[in-house]
C-alpha cells in the first residue's frame, strides 16, 4: 500500500508491505538506486546508513511489545532527499499509522502545514518512532511498580516469572537501541553537508539524536531497575526459605525432648521408673510435655521462636 503527503514542496510517501510494482514505481518517480529497491523487498537484520550525491538512505529496527514473543523489531527503511522523504515498512506501525492520521485531518480541515521541509518532516518521523518506545517504557515502569507491589505483599515466589520476562524485553530494547548509533549518526552527518541541508539541519540533528539518547537512558535506566528487584526478591525468597528452616529446626527441637523421654521409658530394662504404676503413661507424658514446655520458654527467652 502507498499512501503520499504533499507539504509544501516536500512529497513523503510511505510504503506499507508494497507490491513489487508500487516499489518499482515509486523507485523510478524518484530515480533511486536499483540496490536500494533489492535492500527494501527483503527484511534487513543490521541498520544500514548509505550516503548518494542526491539522496541518503538509512535502515531502523524499532522494538516494540509483542504478547506472543515479548518484543519483535519493526523496519523502517528511509530514503532522505532535499524535497521528498520515502519510507518503507513491512506491517502496521502505530506511531506512523497516527501521523498520517494527523495530516489527513490537517489537509481537510486546511490547516497550516507543521513540516514544510524534508528536514522538518524527518524530524517529526523520527521523534514520533522514538516517542512510541518511549510510550513502551512507561508501560514497563508501570509493570514494574506492580511486580514490586506483589514481591513486598509476600507473592515474591511468582513474581520471578514477572522479573524475568520484563528483564528480557527491556534488554532486547536496550540491544536494538544501541545498534543505531553509529548508522544514526552517520545519516544526520550526511544530511548535515554543505550539497544537502548544510549546516542549519545540525539542530534537527541534535534534537533526533537526544530524543533517542532520551529513550535509551529510559530503558537502561528501567532495565537497572529489574536487576535491583531481580536482586531483591532473591533475597526475599532466601529470608522467606530460611525463616521456613527455622521454624523447622524449631519444631524438631521442641519435639526432641518428649521423644527422648519417650525411647527412655520404653527401654526393656529391669527396675524401670514408675514400672508397674497404674498411672505411669500419664507421668511420662506430663515429663516428656514439661521437657518440651521448658526448651519452648529457653527458645522463646533467646528469640528463637
Amino acid at each position: 500500500m502507498v499512501t503520499r503527503h504533499k507539504r509544501g514542496k516536500v512529497t513523503w510517501v510511505d510504503l506499507e508491505s508494497p507490491s513489487h510494482e508500487e516499489l518499482d514505481a515509486v523507485m523510478r518517480e524518484f530515480k533511486i538506486d536499483e540496490r536500494i529497491e533489492e535492500e527494501i523487498i527483503a527484511p534487513t537484520h543490521y541498520p544500514i546508513a548509505i550516503s548518494f550525491p542526491k539522496y541518503h538512505y538509512l535502515i531502523l529496527h524499532f522494538p516494540t511489545s509483542d504478547p506472543n514473543t515479548g518484543t519483535r523489531n519493526q523496519e523502517v527503511d528511509f530514503i532522505v532527499g532535499k524535497n521528498f522523504i520515502i519510507t518503507a515498512r513491512y506491517e502496521v506501525i502505530d506511531s506512523l499509522h497516527n501521523l498520517h492520521r494527523v495530516f489527513e485531518a490537517e489537509e481537510l480541515l486546511g490547516l497550516p502545514h507543521a513540516a514544510t521541509r524534508a528536514d522538518d518532516l524527518l524530524e517529526r518521523l523520527l521523534r514520533r518512532l522514538y516517542g512510541a518506545i518511549r510510550e513502551e517504557m512507561e508501560r514497563a515502569a508501570r509493570t514494574l511498580d506492580r511486580i514490586e507491589n506483589d514481591m513486598f505483599s509476600g507473592k515474591e515466589r511468582t513474581t520471578v516469572h514477572s522479573i524475568s520476562d520484563i528483564g528480557r524485553v527491556l534488554l532486547r530494547f536496550q540491544t536494538t537501541l544501541a545498534r543505531h548509533e553509529e548508522p544514526l549518526t552517520l545519516f544526520l552527518k550526511g544530511l548535515s553537508t554543505p550539497a544537502f541541508f548544510g549546516p542549519k539541519f545540525a539542530e534537527h540533528g541534535a534534537h533526533i539524536e537526544g530524543e533517542r539518547d532520551h529513550v535509551a537512558d529510559l530503558v537502561r535506566s528501567y532495565r537497572a531497575a529489574a536487576t535491583e528487584l531481580r536482586a531483591t526478591n532473591d533475597s526475599l525468597l532466601s529470608a522467606s526459605q530460611n525463616e521456613v528452616m527455622k521454624r523447622l529446626t524449631s519444631v524438631t527441637f521442641l519435639v526432641s525432648p518428649f521423644t527422648l523421654v519417650a525411647a527412655l521409658f520404653g527401654m526393656n530394662v529391669i527396675n524401670l521408673p514408675f514400672s508397674g504404676n497404674e498411672n505411669e503413661f500419664w507421668i511420662v507424658l506430663g515429663i516428656g510435655l514439661m521437657c518440651s514446655l521448658l526448651c519452648f520458654i529457653i527458645f522463646r527467652f533467646k528469640k528463637w521462636l
